[in-house]
């Protein structure tokens, strides 16, 4: 065979092996395509969309904040020369909580000082001047002129004075506001300050929560919204306290909506004379929703969620299908459903996380 033919015969065979190869690779990419499909039908339990009454009282979680949280920071930088206090120690109102290094500070009034001295003194001294270029000027003396300009120079001392002496008064007010001091009667919380610690100007070093009285603050849907109105009557759990109730009132309601959540904050005021509630502790509020009525449900194990969505998996021919559902509050263990399926719906509650919609079901039977 020539080189021609052989050359042919070489071209042809690595065609062949090209398509061979392009015809393997479809066939796997198909392959991976294609869903899984079981064998076996998988086991499951199964229960129906039943029909309960939801309470007018619904619990809600919410968690302490204090009536108000003051942030404490120093109005100047400096070095913390020393600290007073200590995390959740109860201060009163004006009582010092840390002091700031003060040599500077001092030294600013002293100049500040002996600049008022001076102006007062130079100011007495035009002060005393004018007052003779005025009588000898009505004498006839001393010509406008002249009289003017002791006029000008008394009034510019003044100025100078009356200048020496703000800047005397804002030196002796950052002197003073090197002890910082509580703005209100409270509790120390999230210190965050050393001895020998050098702080910049307006940064939180802790806060001073009031707690004689404290918010409890919840999230609330729109639809609940309506059955809400400042003032009323709230019963809150704390698991930290079994068997003690907290009775408050609806004191503040957000006007607008979280932008993710779409929730409407609502703070209840409680009075917490014996500060048993703590700012951070989370409670049970008994929201009063109106009257009870009938809603759709179903066991909250059934309820799949998938990105901030509600699906179940209800059963139709043996099969298992996907939908999407709304669902609403908890009532004891089951959720209710506000849209997407109807009463009597067979539904599935268990293996929700291994079974595909389409599978094949094997029901197990209820003891």
């Amino acid at each position: 065979m020539n080189k021609s033919g052989k050359s042919k015969t070489r071209i042809m065979m690595l065609s062949l092996l090209i398509v061979v190869l392009v015809i393997m690779g479809w066939r796997l990419a198909g392959a991976e395509k294609e869903p899984t499909v079981r064998s076996q039908p998988v086991a499951v339990s199964t229960d129906t969309v039943k029909v309960i009454e939801k309470p007018a009282m619904m619990p809600f979680a919410g968690n302490v904040e204090g009536l108000t949280s003051s942030i404490i920071s120093s109005r100047f930088s400096g070095k913390v020369t020393k600290v007073l206090i200590e995390d959740g120690q109860s201060v009163s109102k004006d009582q010092p909580l840390f002091l700031m290094d003060t040599v500077e500070l001092d030294n600013a009034v002293r100049i500040a000082q002996n600049n008022v001295n001076q102006s007062a003194a130079k100011y007495a001294n035009d002060q005393d001047e004018y007052q003779r270029y005025a009588m000898l000027f009505e004498q006839g003396a001393y010509s406008r002129q002249q009289f003017e300009s002791a006029r000008t120079k008394m009034l510019s001392s003044q100025a100078e004075f009356d200048s020496a002496k703000a800047n005397l008064s804002s030196a002796e007010k950052q002197l003073d506001e090197a002890t910082v001091v509580s703005p209100v009667e409270g509790v120390v919380a999230n210190k965050n300050l050393t001895n020998g610690q050098n702080v910049s100007a307006g940064n939180q070093l802790m806060t001073v929560e009031q707690l004689d009285a404290v918010h409890v603050v919840v999230s609330v849907e729109q639809r609940d919204m309506v059955y809400l109105k400042i003032g009323n009557r709230v019963h809150v759990i704390v698991d930290a306290y079994p068997g003690k109730e907290f009775i408050g009132t609806v004191d503040v309601i957000s006007p607008v909506a979280g932008k993710e959540s779409r929730m409407f904050r609502v703070k209840v005021r409680l009075d917490n004379p014996d500060q048993l509630l703590k700012p951070g502790m989370f409670v049970q509020v008994q929201l009063n929703l109106g009257l009870p009525k009938a809603v759709l449900s179903v066991p909250q194990r059934a309820v799949l969620g998938r990105k901030g969505l509600q699906y179940l998996f209800t059963v139709e021919a043996g099969h298992a299908k996907k939908i999407r559902v709304e669902a609403g509050d908890l009532i004891d263990d089951r959720i209710e459903i506000i849209n997407g399926v109807e009463e009597n719906v067979v539904i599935v509650t268990d293996n929700l996380d291994t079974i595909k919609d389409g599978d094949l079901l094997q029901f197990e039977e209820k003891s």
